[in-house]
């Protein structure tokens, strides 16, 4: 019995080596694959943005709406998984006319930058949040057009006037005030003011503190330089006689020649 019990033992034994070697070789096996897995993940770039943008996308038109296409390429990118750093990269081939000028005006290090891309490009094309907001106040309701579409346009124009950059909702709150306050400036502060696009309250205040400045400065250039002199009659002095003022003569008045001598009388 004890040899029965101690054969068992031994191929017990036996058994878990052999486990133990196959989970040992197993594990090699993964780390080798894995190893030449990297290894071909690094020697096979991956796809360029800019040639999948320009093979997924059509370029820009003149018939676009540039929001509309911008959010296409966004959803594109998203959907595509590239990198965040390269859709400046990838857009850049697809822009025409206003919208290709404008991201060649900006500087090297912002053209690297899909939110400053377009936010530029969105600007040159009259679509910066101070533009929505003048087209929310000038909105006007089109009898003949459906409501629908009226009021997606109208919430359009709002979110991108308001929600701009993701602020939040004292931000948003802010951005009214600084519209309203501004639009009730009188004409010349109103100018003055808003070509400093003041972003919040503070420099909003500033801005009108300025325009005040300079409003007063002009007004102050524009008075005489020196006071009027003004001329007074000299009163005579006490005991002094005075002045004797003689009547007037009427000048002679000439009386008009006869023309004919008058008749004798019989």
């Amino acid at each position: 019995m004890e040899e029965v019990l101690q054969r068992l033992a031994e191929v017990s034994i036996c058994q878990q080596q052999i486990v133990e070697h196959h989970a040992t070789r197993q594990g090699r096996a993964e780390e080798e694959l894995t190893a030449v897995r990297t290894a071909a993940a690094q020697r096979v770039p991956l796809p360029d943005p800019r040639g999948q943008a320009t093979r997924l996308l059509p370029k820009m038109t003149a018939d676009d709406y540039v929001e509309a296409f911008l959010q296409v390429f966004k959803n594109t990118a998203q959907c595509e998984a590239w990198p965040e750093d390269e859709w400046a990269r990838a857009l850049a081939p697809l822009l025409t006319g206003e919208a290709q000028q404008a991201y060649f005006s900006l500087p090297f290090a912002a053209a690297e930058d899909y939110n400053e891309v377009k936010r530029e490009i969105l600007a040159r094309l009259g679509f910066s949040p101070v533009c929505a907001a003048q087209q929310f106040h000038e909105w006007e309701f089109k009898p003949h057009m459906p409501a629908r579409a009226q009021a997606a346009e109208l919430s359009r124009i709002a979110q991108h006037w308001l929600l701009e950059g993701s602020p939040t909702a004292a931000q948003v709150a802010e951005r009214v005030v600084v519209d309203r306050l501004l639009r009730a400036l009188p004409r010349a502060h109103r100018q003055a003011v808003g070509m400093r696009n003041p972003a919040n309250t503070q420099e909003l205040v500033e801005a009108i503190e300025l325009a005040d400045a300079v409003h007063h400065h002009e007004a102050g250039d524009r008075a005489l330089p020196f006071p009027r002199r003004v001329v007074q009659a000299r009163r005579p002095l006490e005991g002094a006689p005075r002045p004797v003022s003689r009547p007037t003569v009427p000048p002679p008045r000439d009386e008009p020649m006869p023309s004919a001598e008058p008749p004798s009388p019989p």
